[in-house]
């Protein structure tokens, strides 16, 4: 218990007991003190002075671990659709001024996308709130199902 939990009457009480003159009680603090702080550090001990050192060693002479074929495949195939698609979108205008104007068609096409589908959800909560909210309830809850019925078999963990 430290020294900070104790009352100052109780404190001084009990080492009045402990020791008849006041070095006898700083002393008998002052060893208190240490004693906690040894127990401190029993508890959470430092690490050796080296271990950064150990450890950057065992990391530069372990061998590196190769990559698996399902992360090759899988970086494959985004770098060559990633290539694919800007060399198409290059190519489908006439250069980079029609690369430009491509890409703010393209957002103002998603632009008008979204608020069709903002305003078609507004319409749809506004005639039929409560079918809808069930719906995307039972959606969520068939997802979320499947998700931990068939997390197991891709050896993944799912908690709740």
């Amino acid at each position: 218990m430290s020294t900070d939990e104790w009352n100052d009457a109780d404190l001084e009480a009990l080492l009045r007991e402990v020791a008849d003159t006041d070095e006898g009680r700083a002393e008998v603090a002052e060893e208190h003190r240490q004693l906690e702080k040894d127990l401190l550090r029993l508890a959470d001990p430092l690490p050796p002075s080296d271990f950064v050192h150990q450890v950057m060693t065992r990391v530069a002479t372990a061998p590196a671990r190769a990559p698996s074929r399902t992360e090759v495949l899988t970086a494959a195939t985004i770098v060559t659709v990633t290539v694919g698609a800007a060399l198409a979108l290059f190519t489908a205008g006439s250069g980079v001024g029609g690369f430009g104007t491509l890409l703010a068609d393209l957002a103002i096409t998603l632009r008008n996308g979204l608020v069709a589908m903002g305003s078609g959800l507004g319409a749809l909560w506004t005639t039929a709130a409560l079918p809808l909210a069930v719906g995307l309830f039972v959606s969520v809850g068939v997802s979320l199902g499947a998700l931990r019925r068939l997390a197991p078999l891709a050896g993944l963990k799912v908690q709740s």
